[in-house]
């Protein structure tokens, strides 16, 4: 490595180390204030997907006729 290049790795090193720091420092001041980890927190308020109603069967009014156990009904016909 030439000196431009050890510079800016030593630079990055330290960039690096303090915005791992300031993530650290967001979580424990998040935890201390609400008295759960992030991950619970998401885990919390993270939307449903059942809520999400986008291109999942969940939206059709009628699915379950055409699930498996009931083809034996001869008027449906999936279009």
């Amino acid at each position: 490595m030439n000196r431009n290049q050890r510079r800016m790795a030593a630079f990055n090193a330290k960039k690096s180390a303090e915005q791992i720091g300031q993530q650290r420092f967001e979580r424990k001041l998040t935890q201390a204030m609400t008295g759960c980890s992030d991950r619970v927190l998401k885990a919390v308020n993270a939307p449903s997907v059942r809520s999400k109603c986008e291109s999942t069967s969940m939206c059709l009014p009628e699915v379950a006729k055409y699930q498996a156990g009931y083809r034996t009904i001869k008027n449906i016909s999936a279009q």
